[in-house]
């Protein structure tokens, strides 16, 4: 697994900073499925850490919150 930071979302876009993809260009990925995979409501995604369980140049899927004051 690796972690992610959701850098701000647009729309439906979140941008996200990944091992692969620094703060100057970040990652776009569908904040929709972000918001459905974690449980979160895309408002709350900006600032968020992640990890995922699929990571590449052009995706990134398997969206697990980490520290999830929830539980």
């Amino acid at each position: 697994m690796t972690e992610i930071r959701v850098l701000l979302t647009v729309g439906d876009i979140a941008r996200i900073v990944t091992p692969l993809h620094p703060a100057s260009s970040p990652l776009s990925v569908s904040a929709t499925r972000v918001a459905e995979q974690t449980g979160l409501p895309i408002n709350e995604l900006p600032g968020r850490r992640f990890t995922v369980t699929t990571l590449t140049f052009e995706d990134a899927d398997g969206f697990t919150l980490v520290n999830d004051p929830r539980v």
